[in-house]
Protein backbone atom coordinates (compact mmCIF):
# COMPACT_ATOMS: atom_id res chain seq x y z
CA UNK A 1 0.00 0.00 0.00
CA UNK A 2 1.73 3.19 -1.09
CA UNK A 3 1.65 6.17 0.95
CA UNK A 4 -1.03 8.30 -0.90
CA UNK A 5 -3.54 5.01 0.24
CA UNK A 6 -2.87 5.33 3.57
CA UNK A 7 -3.25 9.20 3.99
CA UNK A 8 -6.49 8.70 2.29
CA UNK A 9 -7.21 6.31 4.39
CA UNK A 10 -6.66 8.05 7.75
CA UNK A 11 -8.50 10.73 6.10
CA UNK A 12 -11.58 8.85 5.59
CA UNK A 13 -11.36 7.04 9.07
CA UNK A 14 -11.28 10.41 10.80
CA UNK A 15 -14.05 11.81 9.12
CA UNK A 16 -15.94 8.88 10.36
CA UNK A 17 -15.02 9.22 13.80
CA UNK A 18 -15.69 13.12 14.03
CA UNK A 19 -19.03 12.57 12.83
CA UNK A 20 -20.01 9.65 14.51
CA UNK A 21 -18.86 10.54 18.22
CA UNK A 22 -20.92 12.61 20.21
CA UNK A 23 -17.43 13.87 21.95
CA UNK A 24 -15.54 16.52 20.71
CA UNK A 25 -12.57 18.57 21.19
CA UNK A 26 -11.76 17.91 25.19
CA UNK A 27 -9.91 14.55 26.01
CA UNK A 28 -12.05 11.99 26.52
CA UNK A 29 -11.25 7.92 26.89
CA UNK A 30 -13.58 4.93 25.97
CA UNK A 31 -15.97 2.99 27.69
CA UNK A 32 -16.28 -0.34 26.97
CA UNK A 33 -18.68 -3.25 29.14
CA UNK A 34 -15.10 -4.56 30.87
CA UNK A 35 -13.75 -1.02 31.70
CA UNK A 36 -16.79 1.31 31.99
CA UNK A 37 -14.80 4.01 33.84
CA UNK A 38 -16.84 4.90 36.77
CA UNK A 39 -16.93 5.70 39.82
CA UNK A 40 -17.09 2.92 42.84
CA UNK A 41 -20.49 4.07 44.58
CA UNK A 42 -22.05 3.53 41.09
CA UNK A 43 -24.34 0.62 40.84
CA UNK A 44 -24.13 -1.10 37.07
CA UNK A 45 -26.99 -2.67 36.08
CA UNK A 46 -29.14 -3.49 33.08
CA UNK A 47 -30.93 -0.16 33.78
CA UNK A 48 -28.15 2.26 33.33
CA UNK A 49 -25.16 0.29 31.47
CA UNK A 50 -26.21 2.00 28.22
CA UNK A 51 -26.63 5.38 29.74
CA UNK A 52 -23.41 4.86 31.08
CA UNK A 53 -21.96 3.85 27.87
CA UNK A 54 -22.99 7.01 26.02
CA UNK A 55 -22.04 9.34 28.47
CA UNK A 56 -18.40 11.07 27.31
CA UNK A 57 -15.56 9.55 30.28
CA UNK A 58 -13.39 12.34 30.95
CA UNK A 59 -10.48 13.19 33.17
CA UNK A 60 -12.47 14.87 36.36
CA UNK A 61 -9.47 17.32 36.98
CA UNK A 62 -10.40 19.35 34.12
CA UNK A 63 -13.23 20.95 35.03
CA UNK A 64 -13.58 22.49 31.97
CA UNK A 65 -15.27 20.35 28.59
CA UNK A 66 -15.52 22.45 25.46
CA UNK A 67 -16.71 20.08 23.95
CA UNK A 68 -18.53 22.32 21.57
CA UNK A 69 -15.19 24.45 20.95
CA UNK A 70 -16.59 27.89 21.92
CA UNK A 71 -13.86 28.97 23.95
CA UNK A 72 -10.15 29.88 23.62
CA UNK A 73 -7.09 28.02 25.44
CA UNK A 74 -6.80 31.26 26.98
CA UNK A 75 -10.55 31.14 28.00
CA UNK A 76 -10.37 27.90 29.27
CA UNK A 77 -7.65 28.46 31.17
CA UNK A 78 -8.86 31.84 32.72
CA UNK A 79 -11.95 29.66 33.58
CA UNK A 80 -10.10 26.72 35.12
CA UNK A 81 -8.16 28.46 37.61
CA UNK A 82 -11.31 30.32 38.54
CA UNK A 83 -13.51 27.52 39.37
CA UNK A 84 -10.59 25.28 41.32
CA UNK A 85 -10.37 28.40 42.92
CA UNK A 86 -14.00 27.97 43.80
CA UNK A 87 -13.33 24.52 44.49
CA UNK A 88 -10.49 25.06 47.17
CA UNK A 89 -12.29 27.87 48.97
CA UNK A 90 -15.74 25.88 48.90
CA UNK A 91 -14.39 22.32 48.98
CA UNK A 92 -17.55 21.55 46.40
CA UNK A 93 -16.76 20.36 43.08
CA UNK A 94 -17.71 22.03 40.25
CA UNK A 95 -17.43 21.62 36.31
CA UNK A 96 -18.66 23.44 32.66
CA UNK A 97 -19.57 21.77 29.95
CA UNK A 98 -20.43 22.71 26.25
CA UNK A 99 -21.37 20.22 23.84
CA UNK A 100 -23.30 20.06 20.18
CA UNK A 101 -24.56 16.61 21.03
CA UNK A 102 -26.41 15.28 23.96
CA UNK A 103 -25.35 11.48 22.87
CA UNK A 104 -29.58 11.07 23.06
CA UNK A 105 -30.26 12.34 26.45
CA UNK A 106 -32.17 15.49 27.07
CA UNK A 107 -29.97 18.37 29.01
CA UNK A 108 -31.07 17.50 32.18
CA UNK A 109 -30.30 13.76 31.97
CA UNK A 110 -26.85 14.10 30.20
CA UNK A 111 -26.01 16.92 32.71
CA UNK A 112 -26.89 14.40 35.97
CA UNK A 113 -25.20 11.69 33.66
CA UNK A 114 -21.76 13.45 33.31
CA UNK A 115 -21.36 14.45 36.77
CA UNK A 116 -22.65 10.66 37.84
CA UNK A 117 -20.59 8.24 35.53
CA UNK A 118 -17.64 10.56 35.89
CA UNK A 119 -15.23 10.44 38.95
CA UNK A 120 -16.36 14.05 40.53
CA UNK A 121 -16.05 14.62 44.28
CA UNK A 122 -19.48 13.40 45.93
CA UNK A 123 -20.52 16.95 46.00
CA UNK A 124 -20.59 19.67 43.13
CA UNK A 125 -22.30 21.50 40.82
CA UNK A 126 -22.68 21.34 37.14
CA UNK A 127 -23.22 24.07 34.59
CA UNK A 128 -23.78 22.80 30.57
CA UNK A 129 -24.43 24.56 27.33
CA UNK A 130 -25.87 22.77 24.74
CA UNK A 131 -25.54 24.59 21.52
CA UNK A 132 -28.39 23.42 18.70
CA UNK A 133 -28.17 25.69 16.11
CA UNK A 134 -29.95 29.01 16.67
CA UNK A 135 -31.58 27.75 20.20
CA UNK A 136 -29.54 27.38 23.01
CA UNK A 137 -30.29 25.67 25.85
CA UNK A 138 -28.15 25.55 29.01
CA UNK A 139 -28.94 23.93 32.48
CA UNK A 140 -27.72 23.74 36.06
CA UNK A 141 -27.63 20.70 38.68
CA UNK A 142 -26.31 19.72 41.82
CA UNK A 143 -25.19 16.54 43.31
CA UNK A 144 -25.15 15.33 46.97
CA UNK A 145 -26.26 13.28 49.37
CA UNK A 146 -30.17 13.77 50.25
CA UNK A 147 -29.29 15.95 53.84
CA UNK A 148 -26.17 17.66 52.03
CA UNK A 149 -26.01 21.11 52.27
CA UNK A 150 -25.20 22.04 48.79
CA UNK A 151 -29.13 21.63 48.15
CA UNK A 152 -29.46 24.48 50.23
CA UNK A 153 -26.35 26.48 48.60
CA UNK A 154 -27.85 25.81 45.35
CA UNK A 155 -31.76 25.16 44.88
CA UNK A 156 -34.13 25.60 42.42
CA UNK A 157 -35.17 28.87 42.64
CA UNK A 158 -31.29 30.29 43.04
CA UNK A 159 -30.53 27.39 39.90
CA UNK A 160 -33.92 29.08 37.88
CA UNK A 161 -33.07 32.60 38.48
CA UNK A 162 -28.86 31.94 37.75
CA UNK A 163 -30.40 30.19 34.59
CA UNK A 164 -32.58 33.04 33.38
CA UNK A 165 -29.81 35.63 33.74
CA UNK A 166 -26.90 33.86 32.09
CA UNK A 167 -28.99 33.45 29.29
CA UNK A 168 -30.44 36.14 28.81
CA UNK A 169 -27.61 38.50 29.42
CA UNK A 170 -25.06 36.24 28.04
CA UNK A 171 -25.67 32.87 26.17
CA UNK A 172 -28.93 34.77 23.88
CA UNK A 173 -26.24 37.24 22.82
CA UNK A 174 -23.45 34.39 21.97
CA UNK A 175 -21.47 35.08 24.49
CA UNK A 176 -20.24 31.82 26.00
CA UNK A 177 -17.30 32.53 28.19
CA UNK A 178 -19.00 35.34 29.58
CA UNK A 179 -21.79 33.08 30.75
CA UNK A 180 -19.22 30.41 31.96
CA UNK A 181 -17.45 33.04 34.01
CA UNK A 182 -20.38 34.60 35.27
CA UNK A 183 -21.60 30.85 36.27
CA UNK A 184 -18.38 30.44 38.58
CA UNK A 185 -19.23 33.76 40.04
CA UNK A 186 -22.97 33.49 41.01
CA UNK A 187 -22.06 30.09 42.88
CA UNK A 188 -19.03 31.74 44.57
CA UNK A 189 -21.81 34.79 45.38
CA UNK A 190 -24.12 32.01 47.00
CA UNK A 191 -21.44 30.13 48.84
CA UNK A 192 -19.81 33.60 50.01
CA UNK A 193 -23.80 34.43 51.21
CA UNK A 194 -23.59 30.44 53.34
CA UNK A 195 -27.30 30.91 51.86
CA UNK A 196 -30.43 28.89 53.54
CA UNK A 197 -32.22 29.34 50.18
CA UNK A 198 -33.48 33.27 50.38
CA UNK A 199 -31.29 34.45 48.21
CA UNK A 200 -31.48 34.74 43.94
CA UNK A 201 -29.57 36.64 41.18
CA UNK A 202 -31.47 39.98 40.47
CA UNK A 203 -31.39 41.67 36.80
CA UNK A 204 -28.01 42.76 37.61
CA UNK A 205 -26.19 39.83 38.38
CA UNK A 206 -26.16 40.27 41.81
CA UNK A 207 -27.36 37.77 44.51
CA UNK A 208 -30.10 39.39 46.90
CA UNK A 209 -32.55 38.35 49.04
CA UNK A 210 -35.21 36.74 48.17
CA UNK A 211 -38.77 36.79 49.42
CA UNK A 212 -40.91 33.55 48.80
CA UNK A 213 -44.38 33.51 47.79
CA UNK A 214 -45.64 31.96 50.78
CA UNK A 215 -43.96 34.50 52.90
CA UNK A 216 -45.58 37.25 50.62
CA UNK A 217 -49.00 35.64 51.59
CA UNK A 218 -48.68 35.41 54.87
CA UNK A 219 -47.11 38.96 55.40
CA UNK A 220 -50.29 40.38 53.14
CA UNK A 221 -53.03 38.26 55.31
CA UNK A 222 -51.21 39.80 58.74
CA UNK A 223 -51.15 43.47 57.62
CA UNK A 224 -54.75 43.16 56.25
CA UNK A 225 -55.87 41.59 59.95
CA UNK A 226 -53.77 44.45 61.27
CA UNK A 227 -55.61 47.35 59.19
CA UNK A 228 -58.98 46.15 60.02
CA UNK A 229 -58.30 45.72 63.76
CA UNK A 230 -56.61 49.38 63.63
CA UNK A 231 -60.02 50.51 61.71
CA UNK A 232 -62.56 48.80 64.28
CA UNK A 233 -60.36 50.11 67.07
CA UNK A 234 -60.45 53.59 65.87
CA UNK A 235 -64.42 53.58 65.35
CA UNK A 236 -65.28 52.68 68.94
CA UNK A 237 -63.18 55.16 70.04
CA UNK A 238 -64.45 57.94 68.08
CA UNK A 239 -68.02 56.89 69.32
CA UNK A 240 -66.81 57.10 73.04
CA UNK A 241 -65.22 60.12 72.07
CA UNK A 242 -68.35 61.66 71.24
CA UNK A 243 -70.24 60.43 73.77
CA UNK A 244 -67.96 61.76 76.23
CA UNK A 245 -67.87 65.04 74.63
CA UNK A 246 -71.48 65.16 74.78
CA UNK A 247 -71.39 64.27 78.37
CA UNK A 248 -69.42 67.33 78.87
CA UNK A 249 -71.83 70.20 78.06
CA UNK A 250 -75.16 68.04 79.53
CA UNK A 251 -76.04 68.49 82.88
CA UNK A 252 -79.10 65.87 83.37
CA UNK A 253 -79.83 67.24 86.77
CA UNK A 254 -80.88 70.56 85.45
CA UNK A 255 -82.00 69.49 81.79
CA UNK A 256 -85.80 70.37 80.82
CA UNK A 257 -87.45 68.56 78.22
CA UNK A 258 -90.42 71.13 76.77
CA UNK A 259 -93.23 69.83 75.17
CA UNK A 260 -94.89 72.47 72.98
CA UNK A 261 -97.76 70.28 72.23
CA UNK A 262 -99.29 70.19 75.86
CA UNK A 263 -98.89 74.27 76.06
CA UNK A 264 -100.92 74.51 73.26
CA UNK A 265 -103.51 72.34 74.77
CA UNK A 266 -103.82 74.54 77.90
Amino acid sequence: MNKISKYLIIIVLSFFLFNNNCFASTNTFERTNDNLRVPKDVIVSENNINDIIATPSVKSSEKIYDFADVLTKSEEKQLYNNITQYISDSKYDAVIVTTNNLCGFSISNYTYNFYDYNDFSDEGIIFVIYLNGSNPEIFMGNSGDQDSKIFTLYNQQMINSSLRYLYENSISKGNYFEACNNYIKIIEGFYAKNSTGNFKVNDEGKIVKSIPFVEIGVISVALTFIIMVLLVTGFKNKKILVKENVDNYLNKNTMVVKNEYDKLLK
